[in-house]
């Protein structure tokens, strides 16, 4: 396994004596636009949002470099002022979706008015089988409605996440994402495995990311044409467990709102193994893949997708740990 060199190019040297302040820095900041952004209605917050983000885009100059090479090498037939305008388009996006995770008590209150399903019914017919199911996502659209998805879904279940590491930020974040629908575990938390147990013998739904590359066992997939380290849990625990995995796919349309569409994209019965593992892992990337590639500038290109690279010929197990 070895890594993309070229991302090194856009490491900050960033000083550890000042790590402490910035971190408060950062969480002034958010605290300070969450008070405002509560006054404000949704769509002048939406604005101002997308105005963060053309800030961002001259400012961060690490998350644009990362952006716009990947971008470079995933769309090789755009010209380069619609890459620009792509890249624009990217972080206007990323500044909305950060003053709307803000909002998310006030879209709480009237969630039909801002958010609305379609397919959902396959999410409750899955359940029907009583295996419970892996509900697969990826950073499309604005992934932190999620938790509200669920209260309109009236399913119960839990997610696996990475926190900052910053304990203010942490608290903002889980303010924003808390649901008594949805259970937030942390990444490597000593009681992860037994609710991941927990929540398929009761029969609910495990919120899965799969568009990132993560410290855990993973599989080389074909992303963009391009190999990516991705996460093998969804398909893992589907076999295991015998489990229905459903894409849960949002987008952020015209006028504001958010559509959810929900898409079959395996069920039981599974052979089990590695071969079948990776071509499941290989078929739930390429269905997020499709997602993106309707509207590309609602996703993260600021994630270093490809770090990871094989060092021999795909497919092959990355030596993450769990």
């Amino acid at each position: 396994m070895g890594r993309d060199q070229e991302y090194n190019r856009f490491k900050k040297n960033k000083s550890s004596e000042l790590k402490g302040f910035r971190h408060f820095v950062e969480w002034f900041v958010l605290k300070t636009f969450r008070g405002g952004a509560n006054r404000l209605p949704m769509r002048v917050n939406q604005r101002i949002g997308a105005s963060i983000g053309r800030l961002a885009l001259k400012t961060a100059k690490k998350d644009r470099g990362i952006a716009e090479y990947q971008i470079n090498f995933c769309f090789p037939e755009l010209s380069e002022s619609e890459k620009q305008d792509l890249l624009r388009r990217s972080f206007e996006h990323a500044g909305i979706t950060l003053f709307e995770t803000m909002l998310t008590q006030k879209i709480r209150k009237n969630p039909g008015k801002w958010i609305h399903l379609e397919n959902d019914k396959i999410v409750h017919q899955a359940l029907e089988e009583g295996k419970g199911l892996v509900l697969i996502f990826g950073h499309i659209g604005n992934w932190e409605l999620l938790p509200i998805v669920y209260e309109m879904l009236d399913i119960q279940g839990i997610t696996i996440d990475s926190p900052v590491g910053v304990g203010k930020l942490d608290e903002i974040l889980s303010e924003c994402r808390y649901s008594s629908n949805l259970e937030v575990i942390p990444r490597g938390d000593k009681n992860s495995a037994k609710g991941i147990l927990t929540c398929f013998r009761n029969n609910k739904a495990l919120l899965f990311a799969l568009d990132q590359d993560m410290h855990v066992k993973s599989v080389f997939t074909q992303f963009f044409g391009r190999a990516a380290s991705t996460a093998k849990g969804a398909a893992t625990m589907a076999q295991k467990f015998k489990a229905p995995v459903i894409g849960a796919f949002g987008m952020r349309v015209e006028d504001g709102t958010h559509l959810y569409r929900f898409e079959q994209l395996s069920s039981a019965p599974y052979e089990g193994g590695d071969e079948e593992t990776q071509q499941l892992t290989q078929s739930y990337t390429s269905a997020i893949e499709a997602q993106i590639r309707k509207k590309p500038e609602q996703w993260v290109w600021m994630h270093r997708r490809w770090k990871t690279q094989p060092s021999q010929d795909l497919p092959r197990e990355t030596d993450a740990p769990l």
